[in-house]
C-alpha cells in the first residue's frame, strides 16, 4: 500500500511541475513583440507616424527571416544531435547580418539627430548584453576571487561579488 502511495505522489508530483508555463524572455506574439520594439524606438527617437509604419515592416520582414531560418535548421540533421561549434558559430554570424541588414534600413529612415540617439541605444544595449555573461558566459567570481578583487577582464561583477 506504501509503495502505491509513494508512486502517485511521484506522479503527481511531475503533473504539477510540468504544468508550469514554459518560461520564456520574450512574452507574447510575434506582432506584439513588434508593436513594443516600435513603441521603444518611437519614444526614444520621436518617430513620426510614417517611420513608425516603416520600421513595423522592417521588423515584420526581419521576425520572418529569422523564423525561417530556425525552421531550417530544425529540418537539419536529428534534433536529438546538438549542433557543433562550427554551425552554432555560422548561425550567429547569420543572425548578426540580418541585424545588422535591419539596423542599416532603419537607419536609413531616421533624421540625423534621431540616428544619433539610435546609436546610443544600440551601444547602451551592447553594453548591457556584454555585462549579461562576463567570462565566457559563467556567473560571479572565478575560483579563489575575492569579493572586491578587480576583474582581469574588467567587469564590475567582480567587484560586488555578483
Amino acid at each position: 500500500m506504501n509503495k502505491i502511495v509513494l508512486v502517485l505522489t511521484i506522479a503527481l508530483m511531475g503533473l504539477v511541475v510540468n504544468a508550469q508555463p514554459p518560461r520564456h524572455h520574450h512574452q507574447g506574439s510575434p506582432e506584439k513583440m513588434i508593436e513594443n520594439r516600435v513603441n521603444g524606438l518611437e519614444k526614444a527617437l520621436g518617430l513620426t507616424e510614417v517611420q513608425k509604419a516603416a520600421i513595423t515592416q522592417i521588423y515584420t520582414e526581419e521576425m520572418e527571416a529569422m523564423r525561417k531560418g530556425r525552421q531550417e535548421q530544425a529540418t537539419q540533421g536529428d534534433k536529438r544531435e546538438r549542433p557543433d561549434n562550427e554551425a552554432i558559430k555560422a548561425r550567429h554570424e547569420k543572425m548578426d547580418a540580418q541585424r545588422a541588414a535591419t539596423d542599416a534600413k532603419i537607419e536609413a529612415l531616421l533624421t540625423p539627430d534621431q540616428l544619433t540617439k539610435f546609436a546610443e541605444l544600440k551601444k547602451r544595449h551592447q553594453d548591457k548584453r556584454a555585462l549579461g555573461r562576463p567570462h565566457g558566459g559563467k556567473k560571479g567570481l572565478k575560483k579563489g576571487q575575492a569579493p572586491g578583487e578587480n576583474c582581469p577582464q574588467g567587469h564590475d561583477c567582480c567587484k560586488s561579488g555578483k
